[in-house]
Formats: structure tokens, sequence, C-alpha cells
């Protein structure tokens, strides 16, 4: 059985983890050189420039809040937070990130495979979320949180690719090919863990 202190922690590593990606995609606001990562010119589109801000500041809005819905005893004290922070996170994937993050999936390095990847991960993110929200409306709790768990996984692709980048150089793997992996290494090993976590929450129940 965990203890209180190992439970502690952990969700302190996890809040952390996301909390600090989410600070740093915010970061994006205050400097040009965020863009230097694009080698076809297309960040001097001023639609491309709206499509990753509003990715990265939803993004970071979805990451920075998400993480809390998962604690329960956050989520007990603070029920009407809870609710305020699931809505806040939904605008944040529906209306910003995801439409923004699948634009920018259509010009990302790498060519095909990214695009593919990517987009992918664009339109799955919006998928989950929106029966995530769906569910809640429709009063059925358990597929929410099924839902809300698939939803944050691919929310924790910020988190696992910058995770993996570093390790990957670590390991001599040469940047490009590094990416092309990472276009879905970053968020489909996350779903099978979801899947995981699911299973055993709430088996036999299915969604």
């Amino acid at each position: 059985m965990k203890t209180k202190a190992i439970i502690k922690l952990r969700n302190g590593f996890y809040g952390f983890l996301c909390i600090g990606v989410s600070l740093y995609a915010l970061s994006h606001l205050f400097r040009d050189d965020f863009y230097s990562f694009k080698i076809n010119g297309i960040s001097d589109m001023s639609v491309w420039r709206v499509a990753f801000h509003m990715h990265f500041i939803g993004g970071a809005v979805a990451l920075g809040i998400g993480w809390t819905q998962f604690l329960k005893n956050f989520r007990a004290k603070h029920l009407t937070t809870h609710r305020r922070f699931g809505y806040a996170y939904v605008i944040a994937i529906v209306l910003l990130s995801a439409p923004g993050a699948f634009y920018l999936a259509l010009y990302a390095n790498g060519g095909f495979n990214n695009v593919l990847g990517f987009g992918m991960m664009a339109l799955i993110w919006f998928w989950f979320t929106i029966m995530a929200f769906k569910s809640i409306k429709n009063g059925d709790v358990n597929a929410h949180e099924r839902w809300m768990i698939r939803s944050f996984a691919v929310t924790l692709g910020a988190v696992t690719l910058r995770l993996f980048m570093p390790i990957w150089a670590i390991m001599g793997i040469p940047g490009e090919e590094a990416y092309q992996a990472i276009a879905w290494f970053c968020w489909v090993p996350n779903l099978f863990v979801a899947e995981w976590i699911i299973q055993r929450k709430y088996l036999p129940a299915t969604s």
C-alpha cells in the first residue's frame, strides 16, 4: 500500500513537470527565437504564428491545470474549483490548442511522417476532450473519468517529448531521426499507459 509521503512525493514531481513545461511553453511570448526551429520560413506567416500562439497558450493552460483534476483530495475539497478548471481545460484544448496543433502539424518539420503523427495527435486530443465533456454533461462520471485519462495522456505528450529528446541526444541518435520517432513516441505510449490505468480501475466497465 502506498504511504501518504510517497503519494505526495509522486504528485509533487508530477506537478513540477507539468507546471515546468507549461511555463516553458508560455515563455514563447517573450522570445523571438522560439520560432527558430522552423526550417522552411513558414514561421514568417501570420496565420502560422496565430496557430502557434493558440497551441502553446492553450496547451500551457491545459497542462498547468489538468494535472490537478486527478488529485482525489483536491477534487473532494474543492469541487467547484475542479469544475471550473475542467471548463478551462476543455476550452483551452478544443478552442485553442488542438486546432492550433493541427494547423502546425500540416507544416511540421520532417515530412509526411511527422505531419501524420502530430496531425493524428491533435485530432485524437480534440476528440477525447470532447468525449470527456460530453460524458460529464450526460451525468456519466465513470465515462468522463476514462475519457479524461485518455485526454490528459495526450496532453502529457508535451512532457514526454521534452523528456525523450535529450535522452535520445545522449544516446547519439541524430536530431532528424529522433524527431521522426518522437512524432509518435511522445503520445502513443502514453495512451497505452492510459488504457492500462483504465483497465485496472474500471474493468469490466466499458466506454
